[in-house]
């Protein structure tokens, strides 16, 4: 009982759809000349994580945009919200646009450059993760009443789509980082997990339109705030088109249910 009691607390206290936008802009170039960076947070998004993220990149050469897109009303209501954020801020006036897409941002991204085109968007990294993808289905199915109550329709509809790679035919330079852990949440509802089918942590099996990929220790929750691990390779990724030839390309042979312990990150 103390069990559930704590991952209800979990679920409704450590994660938040926080709604405000998070932006850093250099007003001394003008757009033309500058690059800018769209982090597009998922259902893991909060206050404190975007303080973490702007404060890691915010002096790296880029504009830096956090946008509240989330929309508790419906999944297309958030790709409708994303839409209007990019022409409010006009994105297109930069001379390059790179993103950074946790789980949902890669959803709403990828439908918005099927509709509108890639505009001036260069490179893309999407945070992907074969156990929290089955988060959202596992919400509705196991605490339907709860999941609404904080997350309203949105999460309902992402359950019920399937995260496809974008065409080749969009020239765009994309890199993948595979979680191997299992969050707090997904560790609790393992074995209902399994439900949806076998895991597979093959970077063909995730997405098939890739330049580059590597594998991290990192479950979904620490994706947004240990740039200590990941962030080298992020901006390598943007610099190069590529991630480093130290990214792990195979899959960490720890069971990813199970809390790993932390001298992974010593060999990472």
């Amino acid at each position: 009982m103390k069990q559930v009691i704590s991952i209800l607390f979990l679920f409704f206290f450590s994660l938040e759809i926080y709604s405000k936008d998070v932006i850093y802009i250099d007003s001394s170039k003008d757009k033309s000349n500058k690059i800018a960076l769209v982090i597009l947070n998922g259902i893991g998004d909060s206050k404190k994580n975007r303080k973490v993220q702007l404060n890691y990149f915010k002096d790296r050469g880029m504009d830096v945009y956090i946008p509240n897109y989330k929309q508790r009303s419906s999944l297309d209501e958030s790709l409708y919200k994303f839409s209007v954020f990019f022409d409010d801020y006009e994105i297109d006036k930069y001379n390059e646009v790179y993103f950074i897409c946790y789980i949902i941002g890669g959803y709403v991204l990828n439908r918005y450059i099927e509709l509108y085109g890639k505009k001036n968007i260069k490179k893309i990294i999407y945070d992907r993760s074969p156990t929290q993808e089955r988060a959202a289905r596992i919400g509705v199915d196991k605490l339907p009443f709860f999941t609404r109550l904080k997350y309203g329709q949105l999460v309902f509809d992402f359950s019920e789509v399937k995260l496809k790679s974008l065409e080749n035919k969009y020239d765009l330079k994309i890199g993948v980082i595979i979680e191997n852990q299992a969050t707090r949440l997904m560790r609790f509802f393992e074995k209902s997990s399994y439900e949806y089918g076998e895991y597979s942590f093959e970077i063909e099996q995730i997405d098939r339109n890739y330049d580059d990929y590597f594998h991290t220790w990192l479950d979904h929750e620490l994706m947004y705030r240990r740039f200590d691990v990941i962030g080298e390779e992020i901006l390598f990724f943007f610099q190069n088109g590529m991630f480093t030839k130290n990214a792990k390309k195979s899959k960490y042979d720890f069971d990813p249910f199970k809390k790993i312990r932390l001298w992974y990150q010593f060999i990472s």
